[in-house]
């Protein structure tokens, strides 16, 4: 038994809905984590525990304040880029790039995968104990939290990347034109 051209059309549609849920799904998910760190840069612990600590840790003061609030814009641009269609995947390819220096730091021994306890890590940074004298504190550690956060900001931003794409090449395969791209130029 055939079944009518009605069916198909009805489950392209279905396919279709289904597929713009997934996509803002992914892009108000990523958006929300982007901005909830970027208020936390701006907004949160003075001076900034994560940005402190790598600058205590590498000796390159442009970390706390400077690179702190670079960050910091640049998640908010990725959020604002990230809920709008048409630059979508550019957010998300920004959210990924911040997510992955993030990673790259996580890694380092600048920064570790695992962070000292924020509230006691700001407070030493702002009596102005070195790196070392930091350490000596044990001041116990958010188990990788951090860390993790970034992976799964980057596996986020990416998955909306792969799905954005694919949605633009089942668009072009159907005979749609697909929206024309925002660039940053």
């Amino acid at each position: 038994m055939l079944l009518p051209v009605e069916t198909f059309q009805s489950l392209a549609g279905d396919f279709a809905m289904m597929d713009r849920v997934v996509s803002w799904s992914f892009a108000l998910a990523l958006a929300g984590f982007l901005l909830f760190m970027s208020f936390q840069k701006f907004f949160g612990l003075d001076p900034n525990p994560v940005f402190g600590l790598i600058e205590a840790r590498s000796g390159i003061g442009f970390f706390e304040p400077g690179m702190r609030y670079i960050t910091a814009v640049l998640e908010l641009a990725a959020a604002a880029l990230v809920v709008w269609p048409r630059t979508r995947i550019r957010g998300a390819q920004l959210g990924l790039l911040v997510a992955i220096g993030a990673i790259v730091f996580h890694l380092t021994p600048w920064l570790g995968w695992q962070v000292p306890r924020l509230e006691p890590l700001s407070q030493a940074l702002a009596q102005g104990l070195t790196a070392a004298q930091i350490d000596a504190l044990n001041l116990g550690t958010d188990k990788g939290a951090m860390f993790l956060l970034a992976i799964a900001i980057a596996a986020l931003a990416a998955a909306s990347i792969f799905v954005e794409r694919s949605q633009a090449r089942a668009k072009v395969s159907a005979g749609a034109t697909p929206p024309p791209r925002a660039s940053f130029a």
